[in-house]
């Protein structure tokens, strides 16, 4: 239960940053959409990027999602600077696109996909070669 309880607050609160991304899109002035927006650039690239650390324990996946989510905003606000195309509006778009690739990576076909095309990239191993004592087949 307090699993499914935890989800639900995750879910709530990425719903709740995604309705300030459109308040912040469609212009709206309000003192809820700071709240809001804020709520998501805290919450939903930490849950979205956690969400492909499925290898980790639980609080090395937080700390490590956290940490990427912070890096996340400093490299979207830096690359939009340094382009000289810096505004609010569109670096949290940027961000929001982000946030949707790498929930869009944790739908099941794309990971299916995703691994058979790793599988596929794998070389396949020959068969294993006579030892021989011959100098010339030493290749570093």
């Amino acid at each position: 239960m307090r699993v499914r309880l935890s989800a639900w607050v995750l879910v709530a609160a990425v719903a709740a940053g995604a309705a300030g991304v459109g308040l912040a899109a469609a212009g709206v002035a309000s003192p809820l959409r700071s709240a809001l927006v804020f709520l998501f650039l805290a919450v939903a690239p930490t849950v979205a990027i956690a969400g492909l650390l499925r290898s980790l324990d639980p609080f090395a996946r937080l700390m490590a999602a956290v940490m990427a989510d912070v890096v996340l905003l400093g490299v979207v606000a830096m690359v939009m600077l340094a382009e000289r195309v810096w505004s609010p509006v569109h670096g949290l778009l940027a961000v929001a696109a982000i946030t949707a690739l790498c929930l869009a990576a944790q739908v099941p076909v794309v990971r299916r996909r995703a691994a058979a095309m790793a599988r596929a990239a794998q070389p396949r191993s020959a068969a294993p070669r006579a030892a021989s004592s011959d100098s010339a087949d030493l290749r570093f």
